[in-house]
């Protein structure tokens, strides 16, 4: 982790939380978008002490396409949310939109999620429509994305039966 300051946004402080995919389709779950907001805050509450801090905590969500969620706590913090059931990765989160500074993914602004809005994933169904594979040569923020990118379509292909271990 020593140039992942040189990152944009990354500090640290911003995690990625990537969780096991709820039952159903990737792009329309079986599982209510509620319920999957729901979850991601019963699993920060484990380690941060309780549901109402755990949602002032999450500052983005995502409900579709892959299912994951941005936690603002610290390296130490970060490092005990892996070891929760459902989680599958968690990785230092960066901007993708660094002009207006932004994580990505749906807004969860005051301990609440926005109305869901497709634009949310337009950069990342794009992303995935043009995968060329290989790295960019754009920079560190361009590498970033692909990182994500690959995490995502691993996360989307790894060998398992739908739902098990979603529900806490």
């Amino acid at each position: 982790m020593q140039n992942i300051h040189n990152i944009d946004g990354c500090d640290l402080e911003h995690w990625f939380v990537v969780m096991e995919p709820p039952p159903g389709d990737l792009d329309d779950p079986d599982v209510p978008r509620e319920e999957i907001i729901d979850s991601y805050i019963k699993v920060l509450s484990k380690v941060v002490g309780s549901e109402e801090k755990a949602r002032q905590k999450i500052y983005s969500v995502s409900t579709r396409h892959y299912f994951a969620f941005g936690a603002l706590v610290s390296e130490e913090i970060s490092h005990k949310i892996k070891e929760l059931p459902n989680v599958r990765w968690v990785l230092p989160d960066s901007y993708l939109d660094v002009d207006n500074k932004d994580y990505g993914g749906e807004p969860f602004i005051n301990g609440q999620a926005v109305p869901y809005d497709p634009k949310y994933h337009e950069q990342w169904l794009r992303n995935n429509a043009c995968n060329s594979g290989g790295w960019h040569n754009d920079g560190l923020r361009s590498s970033r994305k692909m990182v994500r990118r690959e995490v995502m379509q691993n996360f989307q292909n790894k060998d398992a039966i739908p739902g098990q271990g979603y529900n806490l």
